[in-house]
């Protein structure tokens, strides 16, 4: 296979890196993908490198899918054999496959988001502390964030009262999930490096299995993902990494920018390649994200470049209220759906709230959507209800399981029997399950739901389970009866699994339960997604590694981009670089908007100015609209001249008609209100002469 033939200049050279530790910048849409794909290829048909001895790790299982196509169809040999998907999935695998090292079994569950919240909850619960004491999501937050930092239940130091209780919890937490022989995401990566960290043996059985190690979106990498990859590379510093520090947005998940800005001084003797050539984009949106993101003192710096057409103009429009953003964006909507297809067409916010207006006005004329990152499919009760029968009889110590299936659907088993069964365990010092067979014998519902477990645990393929789960239970049977909207959606959501298990089994050659639960445990919303003749909806997060023709990306004020949370913690640098990978989406225009006022419960609102990234947007590259109402074309006059005199007034959405004191501070204006003064930035204002 000719690699000139396949890639540009800067591509080839990376992709023919000799040895050692490299660093691949690359920019949006540059083809890093296509560059990590062929520098496997280079390694086994040039290098004669075995498949068994390359690691390739992704950000996303869907990116690992797409890569493993691509490799599929360009390799002439087999691949099989190379290790590839996310952190999460590698380190699962490998804990499995360890598990005797371990105080886990091989069958350990993974407990997904919700899983966690609920065990969370049920301690907090159980203790003297009280819910409006501390926040579980709070508490889950802080929990993760030490594990990602390698910092055990123990070695925390809490520094107040409410530190000291959530160590009280994250003990607890995991006593319980050792207990239920279970692990949270987090734990895969913590228990993974623990294990690496203290046996000599398998750190070095590993060190020579994945001799070649390559690393996607190596910017979002957090302390435990960095700390395994050192831990892999003792032996053989052959490290390929490729990443963008201009698209490193996931600090709040513990990521660390750290990671590539400083992996030529972790990795001494490494080479540094830049791809910069841009396949997506026009020239006026590279223009417009370059401009921005150059705004920021923590970045490599690189410019990027196309060959494609100069293009249009950005348009940046304003409104009022996110209700005439909505009703701005959607007759601009219509006229890009006479150019370009439903599907190809983008709107991004920075909060999931942020959606409601838009879908209110889409859904007002009637056009087809879909949100990104809603409820996710495994999260939804009948997929849930459904899964914990088989995560239960993949390990019959998953007490949470266990209590989500003992009366789903209705046999019966009421509280008095539940507490039975507890008290059967807690005296026997025995597991509930032990506990459910004991009572068998007196209890009629309790021994129908132990011959039901019993009779399903024969079955070994995952697809015939799920068929089986289905049919013992009658849990469709009892959907066709309720008859509504809401159950059909339900029984079509079961169908869709069944599907999925079918799926499984055909093209990936594994059939079991617990393949199976492992995969699902590490499926994200965008992982499941896939693009309909509908507008698409998400979050700026969630854009990320994704392109349309068309891109909205609306209230950009500040405190929504960048994020009040954001700017009170001093890191607005990361809320430019998540508006930069919006910009960075758009292949043919783009579209930036704000309003100027936003309700804020009980009937009040509250102004918000346009954001501070706007300032930074360059003048040539920008079509400003002029304000219209969504009924017509009056302007807003929001600063105006007396006609009496010479003094300037103002009309201010919230406090009416005021007038212009002083100019302060350079930028800001001091303003009587019928006698109280306020001091308002000057750009909130449209001047008008």
């Amino acid at each position: 296979m000719s690699l000139k033939k396949n890639l540009n200049e800067e591509q080839e050279k990376a992709v023919t890196h000799t040895s050692g530790p490299a660093l691949v910048l690359a920019g949006a849409g540059s083809g890093k993908t296509r560059v990590i794909t062929y520098r496997i290829v280079y390694l086994l048909e040039q290098k004669d490198v075995k498949p068994y001895n390359i690691l390739a790790v992704t950000f996303t299982n869907k990116a690992a899918d797409e890569m493993k196509e691509r490799l599929y169809s360009l390799v002439r040999r087999s691949t099989k054999g190379i290790w590839m998907g996310t952190f999460h999935s590698i380190c699962a695998r490998l804990l499995r496959e360890f598990a005797s090292c371990t105080t886990y079994s091989r069958n350990f569950i993974i407990y997904d988001t919700q899983d966690q919240h609920n065990l969370i909850k049920n301690i907090i619960r159980d203790s003297d502390i009280g819910e409006k004491t501390l926040d579980f999501y709070y508490v889950h937050r802080t929990i993760s964030n030490l594990k990602n930092r390698l910092i055990d239940e123990y070695e925390f130091k809490p520094y107040n009262y409410k530190t000291e209780l959530i160590k009280n919890i994250y003990q607890e937490y995991q006593t319980r999930l050792k207990e239920n022989d279970a692990m949270d995401f987090d734990d895969l990566l913590f228990n993974f490096y623990t294990l690496l960290d203290s046996n000599t043996e398998i750190r070095k059985n590993l060190n020579d299995r994945f001799k070649y190690k390559l690393v996607d979106e190596y910017q979002d990498t957090n302390p435990s993902q960095y700390q395994i990859l050192k831990k892999l590379s003792e032996r053989y510093k052959d490290v390929f990494v490729v990443g963008d520090d201009d698209q490193s947005i996931y600090g709040f998940r513990g990521a660390d920018i750290n990671n590539i800005l400083d992996f030529e001084d972790d990795f001494p003797n490494s080479k540094v390649y830049k791809l910069e050539r841009n396949y997506r984009s026009t020239k006026r949106i590279l223009e417009v994200a370059s401009t921005v993101v150059k705004n920021n003192r923590l970045r490599k710096g690189k410019t990027l470049w196309t060959k494609e057409e100069e293009g249009e103009k950005i348009t940046l429009f304003s409104a009022f209220s996110e209700k005439e953003e909505a009703a701005k964006l959607i007759k601009l909507l219509k006229k890009e759906l006479g150019k370009y297809n439903k599907k190809d067409i983008l709107i991004a916010y920075r909060t999931n709230a942020q959606s409601r207006a838009i879908e209110d006005a889409l859904l007002k004329e009637e056009i087809p959507y879909v949100i990104v990152g809603g409820v996710k499919f495994y999260q939804r009760k009948e997929i849930k209800d459904i899964l914990s029968y088989v995560k239960f009889i993949v390990n019959k110590k998953d007490t949470v399981s266990f209590f989500r299936i003992l009366n789903t659907p209705r046999r019966g088993i009421g509280k008095i029997t539940r507490e039975k069964t507890e008290m059967k365990a807690k005296e026997e010092n025995i597991s509930l399950w032990e506990a459910s067979c004991k009572l068998a014998g007196q209890e009629q519902p309790i021994a129908d739901f132990v011959n039901l477990i019993k009779s399903l645990e024969e079955i070994k393929r995952i697809d015939e389970l799920i068929v089986a789960i289905v049919e013992k239970t009658g849990y469709v049977d009892i959907l066709k009866e309720t008859d509504t909207i809401e159950s059909e959606s339900r029984i079509e959501n079961i169908q869709e699994l069944l599907s999925a298990a079918y799926e499984f089994t055909e093209n990936s050659e594994k059939y079991s339960p617990e393949e199976y639960l492992t995969e699902v445990g590490l499926k994200t919303d965008i992982d499941s997604w896939s693009r309909t003749d509908s507008v698409n909806l998400m979050t700026l997060h969630n854009t990320k590694g994704l392109e349309f023709d068309v891109v909205f990306i609306v209230g950009i004020g500040e405190g929504l981009l960048p994020h009040y949370r954001s700017i009170k913690e001093g890191n607005t640098e990361e809320e430019r670089r998540l508006f930069y990978v919006g910009i960075t989406r758009a292949r043919k225009k783009l579209f930036l908007s704000y309003f100027l006022t936003h309700g804020a419960g009980w009937g009040s609102t509250r102004s918000i100015l346009p954001s501070s990234f706007l300032k930074e947007l360059p003048p040539g590259a920008i079509e400003n609209l002029e304000d219209y109402t969504p009924g017509g074309n009056e302007k807003k006059q929001y600063i105006l001249r007396d006609n009496k005199n010479d003094s300037k007034w103002v009309n201010h959405p919230i406090f009416g008609r005021g007038e212009i004191l002083d100019v302060v501070d350079g930028d800001k204006l001091l303003i009587s209100f019928n006698g109280t003064t306020k001091k308002i930035k000057r750009r909130f204002f449209d001047e008008r002469s």
